[in-house]
Formats: C-alpha cells, sequence, structure tokens
C-alpha cells in the first residue's frame, strides 16, 4: 500500500497543488522536500528562495510529484509551503521569504500537525523521526 501525500506551494493568494503517491512519510517526502527547496536559494546568502526553481525541481523527478486541480482525498501527509513576496523595486521575481512549513497529518494519516518557522527547524523534524524509526 502506498503512502500518499499532497503538496501545497502558497505565496499570497497563488496556491500550486501536487500529489506523490508513494512514501509520503516525512523521512522520504520530508526529505525530498527540503532538499529541493534548499537547493532554490535565490542568492547565496540562503536568505531568500526562487520559488520558480523550487516547482520546477518537483516536477523533474521522475515523475513522483504531478500537479493536480485539488486536494487528493485519500493522503496521509499534507506539506504546505507558505512563502511570503519580498519584491523591492528593480529585483527579480519569484524572490520569496519562507513563511513556514506544515505538516499536517492530524485529519488525514491519524497523526498530528506541526509547524515549522525555518527549513533548519523542518529538517530537525526530519531527523528526529530518522533517529526514531532506527530504534
Amino acid at each position: 500500500m502506498s503512502t500518499r501525500s499532497n503538496i501545497i506551494i502558497k505565496n499570497g493568494r497563488t496556491e500550486i497543488l501536487f500529489y506523490r503517491h508513494y512514501d509520503g512519510y516525512l523521512i522520504e517526502t520530508g526529505q525530498d522536500l527540503h532538499d529541493d527547496l534548499s537547493n532554490s536559494y535565490f542568492d547565496n546568502v540562503g536568505q531568500y528562495f526562487n520559488i520558480a526553481k523550487f516547482t520546477e525541481k518537483l516536477l523533474s523527478q521522475n515523475s513522483s510529484y504531478r500537479i493536480i486541480n485539488e486536494l487528493a482525498g485519500d493522503i496521509e501527509y499534507l506539506y504546505t509551503f507558505e512563502f511570503e513576496d519580498v519584491y523591492i523595486h528593480s529585483d527579480h521575481y519569484n524572490r520569496v521569504k519562507l513563511k513556514s512549513i506544515e505538516v499536517d497529518q492530524s485529519m488525514y494519516g491519524g497523526g498530528g500537525k506541526n509547524k515549522y518557522k525555518s527549513l533548519s527547524k523542518f529538517q530537525d523534524a526530519i531527523n528526529k523521526t530518522k533517529i526514531r524509526s532506527k530504534q
């Protein structure tokens, strides 16, 4: 049986929905999402992300993710990445700051809902899950 998941990328009123059919767990999909986002920095400072690059990475992974119109009804994990614009006159578009990452398993997988305010906090949660799964 597959562990299905949805991913929502939010920026203001815009939402892009993705579906992944298998390995929706934090240590699989969560780690993939973390790695793709951490490789989508807009600049070398590591403060801003390029939301277009992040989306492109999700779509180029051997069809693991696909864009969908609505949330699937049989998922166990819902990942929500919320960004906020930091556009300054003459700066490039698609430059965003990460507002939060939410992992929701409450309605779907029987777990809880957790919100992370940074990419490093999200990685900490993934690492804790990896440690628990080895015990």
